[in-house]
């Protein structure tokens, strides 16, 4: 259970950092720009990054790929690595799960075509991040509250899938919109 004053504060600052652009689906060849959001403890987040980067590499898009990494330094040990650039990590987030100021500014003054959220999480640092994204399409995997995405994708019958699995759904669904 949440602290009501924690729940009041990530309301609060869901509406204060939602992002104003009007979303919806749009063909490949109106995407210009892509930012993909990864969870670093996916056990399948190499062969998903390649897939990514073969992709949109085809595609002439350029896409930035973040992660996030809310786990201890004792379940860290266990994990992979990623760049500590693109990775969103627990010292980035404030008392209430909200990424700190420096991490966030910079994201939001980009302005992204697509978002694409492969983390099969519901936590509020990745609802956070997919309300608040500057981007004209938003895809993601979960059924996050307020219906933020233009586009969700799950697996069939409630069964586990790679995050490989779900980007390869996703793109033979937007190579399908063109």
């Amino acid at each position: 259970m949440v602290n009501p004053f924690y729940y009041f504060l990530r309301k609060k600052n869901l509406k204060k950092y939602a992002s104003g652009i009007k979303t919806g689906m749009i063909p490949l060849s109106a995407i210009h720009s892509a930012f993909i959001l990864l969870d670093s403890s996916d056990d399948d987040i190499s062969s998903c990054v390649s897939l990514i980067n073969v992709f949109f590499h085809k595609s002439g898009i350029p896409a930035e790929i973040f992660y996030i990494d809310t786990r201890s330094r004792r379940e860290k040990k266990n994990g992979k690595g990623t760049d500590p650039a693109s990775t969103f990590r627990r010292k980035d987030l404030n008392l209430y799960g909200r990424l700190k100021k420096r991490r966030l500014l910079p994201l939001l003054e980009k302005k992204y075509d697509l978002y694409i959220d492969l983390t099969a999480r519901c936590d509020y640092p990745v609802s956070f991040l997919a309300c608040a994204m500057p981007a004209r399409f938003k895809v993601g995997c979960t059924g996050i509250e307020n219906n933020i995405f233009d586009l969700t994708v799950t697996p069939p019958s409630s069964s586990e899938c790679s995050s490989s699995e779900l980007f390869k759904g996703i793109t033979s669904i937007l190579s399908t919109v063109n």
